[in-house]
């Protein structure tokens, strides 16, 4: 069983989703089973269909996801020696789990939106290069995406009167930015085995930001007086980041694995 679909069943949505497809997969089968046997048997191929094939499968589909989360535990006390692509998923979940504590008000959807992106992001920058450096280079860009992000929040918030539907949502979608920038460093230090950094960034100035960053808008997310920024910006905006930034909040907004509006944000993100 590999890495990839054991990471897919050690998390419940994961589980959820393979259910629903073998549901619908015997839903299919007793059907065709009644269309070529004739329905005066529907008792028959139901009793079939429900207990010799879904309910073994079902119980199969426990088991594995339970072997799933004793892997992804132990990932998350020693990561393999080497970082691949097949066991990638597995270990960006244990980076995830190590480096990201969310604020209260983003929902699982949105954080597991956000995992999908670093393996989906990690996956195809170490087809490219085993080295790990386009996997630095990613979590340097999506860090200025946040910095500059939480520049124009940390200035308007304070002045303008913002609906509270409008700053959960910046509050949900920086924050699931800010957490794929960070575990995209700590990925790219497993891989290159040196510390993580950038033009004018280090893996501690990067580590700093998102913590202070992560604690301001959990508490700007609940805090009807709005509190005041005092952490420090990276100083690594640029003016084109506000397209990865529509095309982030598209991709998190978009339900499923929303194949199309990652194609999208990796369209602009290796330009």
């Amino acid at each position: 069983m590999t890495p990839a679909f054991l990471h897919r069943l050690s998390t419940p949505e994961g589980r959820r989703r393979t259910n629903r497809w073998l549901v619908a997969a015997c839903g299919v089968g007793f059907g065709l089973s009644g269309l070529t046997f004739g329905w005066d048997r529907w008792f028959f191929l139901l009793m079939v269909w429900s207990g010799v094939v879904y309910i073994p499968l079902r119980l199969a589909l426990e088991w594995l996801g339970s072997r799933g989360r004793r892997q992804r535990q132990r990932y998350r006390l020693n990561l393999p020696d080497r970082i691949t692509p097949t066991n990638l998923p597995l270990a960006a979940q244990a980076l995830w789990d190590r480096e990201v504590l969310l604020p209260r008000i983003v929902p699982p959807p949105i954080a597991e939106k956000a995992q999908l992106a670093v393996v989906t992001l990690g996956r195809r920058a170490l087809d490219r290069d085993p080295s790990g450096e386009g996997i630095r280079k990613l979590a340097v860009r999506l860090a200025a995406i946040a910095d500059g992000w939480m520049a124009e929040l940390s200035a308007t918030w304070p002045e303008e009167a913002h609906s509270i539907q409008a700053r959960w949502r910046d509050v949900r979608m920086l924050s699931a930015l800010m957490a794929t920038a960070r575990v995209l460093a700590c990925l790219y230090e497993e891989v290159a085995r040196q510390p993580f950094y950038g033009p004018g960034i280090n893996a501690e100035a990067l580590r700093t930001f998102v913590d202070h960053s992560l604690d301001f808008l959990d508490l700007a997310a609940l805090d009807p007086e709005l509190p005041s920024w005092r952490g420090e910006l990276l100083g690594l905006w640029t003016p084109e980041a506000g397209v990865v930034r529509e095309r982030w909040e598209a991709y998190c907004e978009t339900p499923g694995p929303a194949s199309q509006a990652m194609e999208a944000l990796l369209e602009v993100l290796e330009a």
